[in-house]
């Protein structure tokens, strides 16, 4: 009888979390289940940021990629991916500091959401939907990015 209800239990909740992950997805893009498994792939392939800063970085941009179609100005995460890329090379020489780095691309990210928010009030959409995967982007890079490694789910 416990392995009966236990069993119904592990159903329901299954149900619960795809049901939830649907609700998530609007269609247009990832689902951050989606992104943050892209990311830990990074993390995980090249887990030294310093020595692998140009190939990490060449993965993170493919993997941010997917939220182009999500968000409403895709040239900002464009800017963001090349300060990425440039920036990857230059820890990798040793040029710049990998807290630099994080420091960088957490002002460029600021700087570019205070971009989108300045255009959307200037141009709103017809559709103010906004996926969770571009709200997801809206919140990654902040400030706690910034310290050592950057390693968490936020940081891009």
């Amino acid at each position: 009888m416990r392995l009966q209800i236990g069993m119904v239990l592990c159903v329901l909740l299954a149900g619960c979390g795809v049901t939830r992950q649907a609700d998530q997805s609007d269609g247009t893009g990832p689902t951050p289940a989606d992104l943050n498994d892209a990311l830990a792939e990074c993390r995980h392939a090249y887990p030294d940021q310093i020595t692998q800063a140009v190939a990490r970085a060449a993965c993170v941009i493919k993997a941010t990629e997917q939220l182009r179609s999500a968000l409403p100005f895709p040239d900002l995460l464009d800017q963001e991916n090349a300060l990425r890329k440039s920036l990857a090379g230059q820890v990798e020489s040793g040029q710049v500091s990998l807290i630099d780095r994080n420091r960088q691309i957490a002002k460029l990210h600021s700087k570019l959401l205070a971009e989108e928010q300045s255009r959307l009030l200037a141009n709103p959409p017809a559709e103010a939907k906004s996926s969770v995967a571009a709200t997801q982007w809206r919140l990654s890079n902040s400030d706690g990015c910034a310290s050592l490694g950057g390693n968490t789910a936020n940081c891009f």
